[in-house]
């Protein structure tokens, strides 16, 4: 297993950069690149997304890669601050078969519509039962079971961005919170380190988990 790492940046909200990137998700995307530049092909397999803890918003950031991400704090970070990463592999390594974790996701529940022509047209689930049994489903594919009871649908967000500089696309972005338990070592830090669903470019994808040994049936 390759070396990952685990980064967050605290965002300054009142920054017209900011402003325009939260907006417009992309501009995130060509920060977080542009970190990388000329390092490793790979640097497209990055994942990250956006939180807001305890009134702050903050910009998280799982790569393989150990970044500097100085140029992005001067860009969009509190002037004050700098930014924090964890080698991520400790984490990787203490997760073990039907193991329990608190967990968070921001993901793209999407569903794939057949036209009359044969085609499909992919769409999202716009209702909070429909991406509940979305990732359910997710969880079987990755290596995990999800606690219904704990299950919650924390936001629900229509996201723009422009799309390669070609068009600008629109996408549900959802974050989950709940409880789940490791059903298979590899697929489950598979899922964490390649992501969970589409849009993986644009804020959307990343798992993270906390440890507990709460369960709820």
């Amino acid at each position: 297993m390759k070396n990952m790492y685990l980064s967050r940046v605290e965002l300054d909200i009142s920054k017209k950069q900011t402003q325009v990137a939260l907006s417009a998700r992309n501009k995130f995307h060509g920060a977080i690149e542009n970190t990388f530049f000329g390092e490793d092909d790979e640097r497209l397999r990055n994942l990250w997304r956006i939180d807001k803890v305890n009134g702050k918003m903050y910009l998280l950031l799982l790569s393989r890669l150990k970044p500097d991400l100085s140029n992005l704090v001067k860009q969009f970070g509190v002037a004050s601050s700098t930014f924090e990463t964890k080698e991520y592999d400790v984490l990787l390594n203490r997760i073990t078969e039907q193991s329990v974790w608190q967990f968070r996701l921001v993901a793209n529940p999407t569903k794939c519509l057949k036209k009359a022509n044969g085609r499909g047209k992919r769409v999202a689930h716009v209702t909070p039962e429909h991406q509940k049994e979305w990732l359910v489903r997710q969880a079987e594919k990755h290596g995990f079971q999800i606690s219904g009871e704990s299950l919650q649908i924390m936001d629900s967000t229509w996201m723009m961005f422009n799309k390669r500089g070609e068009r600008m696309v629109r996408a549900l972005a959802v974050t989950y919170e709940g409880l789940l338990k490791v059903t298979d070592v590899e697929r489950f830090r598979t899922a964490l380190i390649d992501g969970i669903g589409r849009e993986k470019a644009y804020g959307m994808g990343l798992l993270t988990i906390m440890r507990t040994n709460s369960w709820m049936d």
